[in-house]
Order: C-alpha cells, then structure tokens, then sequence
C-alpha cells in the first residue's frame, strides 16, 4: 500500500525553498552528497578494479582503467563510478525510496567511465538521445560557450547562420555526418 505524504516544505518554509523545484533539488543534492560522493561501494569498486597502466602508456597515471563506454584506458583521477543505468527522478515524495536505492547500487550495476564520457551519458539519459548525438551536442555547446561556432563552422565550410540556435544545429548535424 503506497504511503501518502502530505508534507509539503516549500510552503512551510517558503523563505528557504520559494518552490517546490528547489526543495526536490535540495533533497537531490542532499542525499547523493550524503549517500553517494563519498560512498564505500563507489570507492571499493573504482579501487578494485583500477590496475597499472599498460606498457604502450605515455602519460604520468599509476593506475587506471578502461572507460567502460570509450574503451580507453584512462587514469584513476579521470575516472569516475557510473551507474549503468542513470537518470533516476526525484520530484516528490514516491520518488525517495527508489532514488536511495539507486545511490546503494546492486553489484554489477556500475562501471568506471572517463568524466567527459559520463557527462555525454548523462546528458544523453535526460535528453533521451543517442551517445553520437549527445557527444555532437555537448560540442556545439561547447564552441558556443567559447564563441567559436562561427569560426568552427568557416573552418569546416559551411556559412554560419543568422542565430546561435541555428548554428548549434549546423554543428550538430555537421559532427553528426562525420560519424
């Protein structure tokens, strides 16, 4: 039988959180900061599975491993614990118990992945795309970022558009046909 909360603090405190996005994000923060960042799971399996670097490696990394997602080796301090299934909501009160439960993963349900590629999962997870088209996305933003979409899209010979948002469709679709 679900529970039923009816405990609402952004009215009660409406000084502290003016709406109840913040008082969800809040929560959100919270318990990953709580349960996840310094989580002994996390930590044992990134330990456990990073080993020395293989004899062709040039860089300065002791230890590391193979981005589950690249398939890169990749040092231990650009390595970061990734739930192999993400995305998990948290916007009310049903949403708690599954939301602890994913920050206390079952075996087998992480891997180690490099922090870019971990970004592009993440964002490829909330904008329900393909790995390609997110990796393709967060570069467009990047250029735009670092204003360098018009160049980029000289450079790669296309005639930049009139706006930002159609450039970042020029650039998506451009990054898109290499693939």
């Amino acid at each position: 039988m679900p529970i039923t909360v009816e405990y609402k603090p952004w009215i009660e405190y409406p000084e502290i959180w003016a709406t109840e996005a913040q008082w969800w994000s809040y929560l959100r923060g919270a318990l990953r900061r709580g349960l996840w960042e310094k989580s002994p799971i996390k930590l044992s399996f990134k330990n456990e599975n990073c080993s020395p670097p293989p004899e062709n490696y040039q860089g300065r990394a002791r230890s590391g491993a193979v981005c589950s997602l690249s398939g890169v080796w990749t040092g231990k301090s650009r390595l970061e614990v990734d739930h192999c299934e993400g995305n998990v909501s948290l916007l009310s009160w049903t949403d708690v118990l599954p939301f602890i439960l994913h920050l206390v993963p079952p075996k087998g349900s992480i891997q180690l992945v490099d922090k870019e590629m971990h970004k592009i999962k993440s964002y490829a997870e909330k904008q329900g795309i393909s790995l390609e088209r997110a990796r393709a996305e967060k570069t467009a933003i990047r250029l735009q970022k670092e204003k360098q979409d018009v160049q980029w899209l000289k450079e790669n010979g296309i005639i930049p558009a009139s706006n930002s948002a159609k450039r970042r469709v020029q650039i998506v679709e451009r990054l898109m046909e290499e693939k």
